[in-house]
């Protein structure tokens, strides 16, 4: 009689495929040394058998909870969507799970989260961190639990940090707006003590500084304080921009929001370049040119980085991985479709 899946234990299975129970959690915990032919008879009986392991117990016995976290600022922003997607795809490949937490780009969250992942016994922790500045790492290092941050690294962490060219790139971007002959050109900006706008903002200073122009800047502390009424100076009047460089996505909406109020065309009126791609960028018109990260990479590094923790690496130097980024030129920075032939 076939046992509930519920009820079924490992001496049912090892008992259904001719062999000792040792044999069957050798099996379970995929021992290298076992026969395949005996590995898969206790697979097939595991599966006729419904039997289900318990995970938990199994982590106990090999002091792990089979469990990583990933902690953002947003979980929602599409960058981070697909950053996580890549770690959890990782992840479960690795027959872990992902358990996902935000800050809210508030520091005292992410302790606060960073704590109970602790509590959890996760076994390793991929993080954005709220603020480059100050770090909440040193129980989980104290713990000795791996750590990988991407995106947003720490200063004075010796963790491995995964980020992007955003120096460069925003360079590039820039250069490619004075190429278009704009003079006026306006960085829109948030959250300036986070590195990556830092890093961005120095890249769009050096390029109009060689091109002699004058630095033109609307940072804020929350893209929530990026409104219409904050553009308006900008758009019309004596400090009127000819071109806008936005140093995230979400600064992108709250621009494109104040260009529709205003009722200025993108870019006959102000060209339009943004650090960061999303799902929409293309279809609004004329297409928006931007510099676009490689946030499913980012995720895969990142996860890849702490698997390699947690396979017995952690002696190795820390790494800093610097990726690439892709410029996708559309419509928005002056650009026609002849152009980008």
């Amino acid at each position: 009689m076939i046992k509930k899946s519920g009820s079924t234990t490992l001496v049912d299975v090892a008992r259904a495929a001719g062999v000792s129970l040792k044999t069957a959690s050798r099996v379970l915990n995929d021992s290298p040394d076992l026969r395949a032919a005996t590995g898969a008879r206790v697979r097939e009986a595991m599966v006729r058998l419904g039997y289900q392991p318990n995970e938990l117990a199994r982590g106990l016995k090999a002091k792990r909870s089979a469990a990583i976290a990933m902690i953002a600022p947003n979980l929602a922003d599409p960058f981070t969507a697909t950053a996580l997607q890549a770690v959890q795809d990782v992840a479960r490949q690795r027959g872990y799970v992902a358990i996902l937490a935000s800050s809210g780009g508030d520091v005292a969250v992410e302790e606060t989260e960073l704590q109970v992942m602790l509590r959890r016994q996760i076994d390793g922790v991929i993080l954005i961190a709220a603020s480059s500045g100050k770090s909440n790492l040193k129980p989980l290092i104290d713990k000795n639990v791996p750590i990988v941050v991407f995106d947003e690294p720490l200063r004075g962490e010796d963790v491995d940090t995964i980020t992007v060219t955003n120096r460069k790139s925003a360079r590039g971007a820039t250069e490619h707006l004075i190429a278009h002959g704009y003079r006026r050109i306006l960085a829109v900006g948030a959250r300036p003590y986070l590195f990556t706008c830092t890093e961005r903002l120095a890249g769009y200073r050096s390029a109009v500084k060689s091109a002699e122009l004058e630095s033109m800047e609307l940072l804020v502390q929350h893209e929530n304080d990026l409104t219409t009424e904050r553009l308006v100076e900008f758009l019309s009047g004596p400090k009127r921009v000819d071109a806008i460089f936005s140093l995230n996505w979400v600064c992108t909406m709250r621009v494109l929001r104040g260009l529709n109020a205003q009722k200025k065309r993108i870019p006959k009126d102000v060209a339009l370049i943004s650090f960061d791609d999303f799902e929409l960028a293309e279809m609004i018109p004329p297409g928006l040119t931007v510099v676009r990260q490689p946030a499913h990479e980012l995720g895969y590094q990142a996860a890849v980085a702490l698997f390699e923790r947690l396979d017995g690496k952690e002696r190795q130097p820390p790494r800093k991985i610097v990726l690439g980024t892709e410029f996708i030129i559309r419509g928005s920075c002056g650009c026609t479709s002849k152009d980008r032939r």
